[in-house]
């Protein structure tokens, strides 16, 4: 029996990579797995424009701090940039900082966070993130509840994910 087909399916919003979710997910940090896991069943994403930024510090304190080896860095920073360019709607944070201001200011987060709050807001999505701290604070502000992606971080620190 064929089904008519009445309305097209509503896309669902973009899940919201911050670039701690980013970072785990191409140098290998202990989320990475997770990430992975989460992210497959996703079909699109959205990121700020600030993550590249912040994948270049990720990467360069990775060799000057960490005293990891050049070439398999420079890789994943290439293989990052490119996952971010070929899968991710990119926002300028232009576009949001001035409600990302006003979040900040009034709930105590940094306005880096906030951006991706703002635009998950925006999106009428979720945040994925792996920065713990950023995610114990949303989720104790009745407001801002529900913004991040679940994760079980307590399961998560005591797994074999490095």
């Amino acid at each position: 029996m064929e089904r008519a087909v009445t309305e097209p399916r509503l896309k669902s919003p973009p899940l919201v990579l911050d670039s701690s979710a980013i970072i785990s997910l191409f140098f290998r940090e202990k989320f990475e797995n997770e990430i992975v896991r989460i992210i497959e069943g996703q079909s699109h994403f959205a990121t700020m424009d600030l993550s590249y930024a912040e994948l270049g510090s990720a990467a360069w304190k990775s060799v000057a701090i960490f005293k990891q080896a050049v070439e398999p860095i420079r890789e994943a920073l290439r293989q990052a940039t490119n996952f971010i360019s070929d899968n991710c709607e990119v926002v300028s944070s232009k576009e949001i900082v001035g409600e990302a201001f006003e979040m900040g200011t009034k709930h105590g987060i940094q306005i880096y966070d906030c951006l991706f709050l703002c635009l998950a807001k925006k999106l009428e999505s979720q945040v994925l993130t792996t920065d713990e701290r950023l995610h114990n604070k949303v989720n104790q502000i009745k407001e801002l509840r529900g913004m991040v992606f679940p994760m079980n971080f307590g399961r998560l620190a005591n797994s074999n994910l490095r």
